[in-house]
């Protein structure tokens, strides 16, 4: 394992990485150690002192990172996350088969500053990334009804129901970057995402169920292909035919888009939201608001993934 402590989305030079070679960080915030048992089993273990992380810092990325051959021939790779006063948060990395490199948890500080801090599963086979440069701020620029295009920062997406209709609504998007990498960003399996590192799409779900937010960061517009946003529904005997509601959509910079959500005729259990593309530095977002019929057996994120031909291989999620 190896830890990165990152400023503004990046690191500050060799010294904010730390791992068995390097294995305190100077601040003595992050410390790395490593044990053998008999039986072969390596544990290594990150202790994270979040009160003397220095003020600059932004976010410290946890990693596994593979010498002399792909991740995916490592059998039993599982990270379990132990906070003082909290359960202790365990997530299966298997699956993976390719990379040398595995991001598998993110400890940021929570927006607005402060001594608050989150922690969330990323599970990305990717290196790391540099961020990209920040461009001046372009005037917003209103499009025809068919979309918006926004400008940096970052866009907020949201579903409100009404009258309680919310219990069961699950708010997920697929993404698909540049380079090729493609996933999901949803509440089964804590598919969480990250704000600044790839996918550069985050899920917040309140703790007490009282709703959701997606967030995407658009300073890295230009690693984009597409993101689409939806909602599924969980449990049976339920159907969009009864769910009402208001999408929310606030970028930084630009005019929000919000629109309400009609009651499906279908007797669906998935609905697409919007469509985002990339056109030139920005990313263009487009109302979608559109009820899937989804068939027996076939589940609503394959049934979404299926309309817009994604790609994936959909596995049940695991807790």
């Amino acid at each position: 394992m190896c830890a990165l402590l990152l400023a503004d989305g990046a690191p500050r030079g060799a010294g904010d990485l730390v791992d068995a070679e390097v294995p305190r960080h100077e601040s003595g915030a992050v410390t790395h150690t490593r044990e053998q048992s008999d039986d072969g089993s390596v544990v290594d273990a990150l202790l994270v002192d979040l009160a003397s992380v220095g003020k600059d810092v932004t976010a410290v990325v946890l990693a596994i990172r593979a010498e002399g051959g792909p991740l995916g021939r490592i059998p039993g790779l599982r990270l379990c996350a132990l906070v003082e006063g909290r359960q202790p948060v365990r997530l299966d990395c298997g699956g993976v088969t390719g990379g040398r490199m595995l991001v598998v948890a993110e400890c940021h500080r929570e927006e607005g500053g402060g001594d608050g801090w989150r922690l969330r599963a990323v599970t990305l086979a990717r290196p790391l990334l540099p961020a990209a440069p920040r461009r001046p701020l372009p005037a917003p620029v209103v499009l025809p009804p068919e979309g918006t295009c926004v400008g940096p920062g970052l866009l907020r997406i949201a579903f409100d129901a009404d009258g309680g209709d919310g219990a069961g609504v699950d708010l997920c998007a697929l993404y698909e970057l540049a380079d090729g990498l493609k996933g999901v960003v949803q509440p089964l399996g804590g598919a969480a995402g990250a704000l600044r590192l790839p996918p550069y799409v985050r899920l917040d779900v309140e703790r007490d169920g009282g709703g959701a937010r997606l967030t995407v960061n658009l300073d890295q517009a230009v690693r984009f292909r597409r993101v689409l946003v939806y909602l599924t529904l969980r449990g049976t005997g339920r159907s969009f035919a009864d769910v009402h509601g208001t999408v929310t959509v606030r970028p930084d910079h630009g005019p929000a888009q919000d629109f309400a959500l009609d009651p499906s005729g279908l007797e669906s259990t998935a609905c697409v939201l919007l469509l985002l593309t990339r056109e030139g530095d920005a990313l263009r977002v487009r109302r979608e608001a559109r009820h899937l019929a989804v068939r027996q057996g076939v589940s609503p994120q394959r049934t979404v993934d299926y309309a817009y031909g994604w790609g994936l291989v959909w596995t049940p999620a695991t807790f």
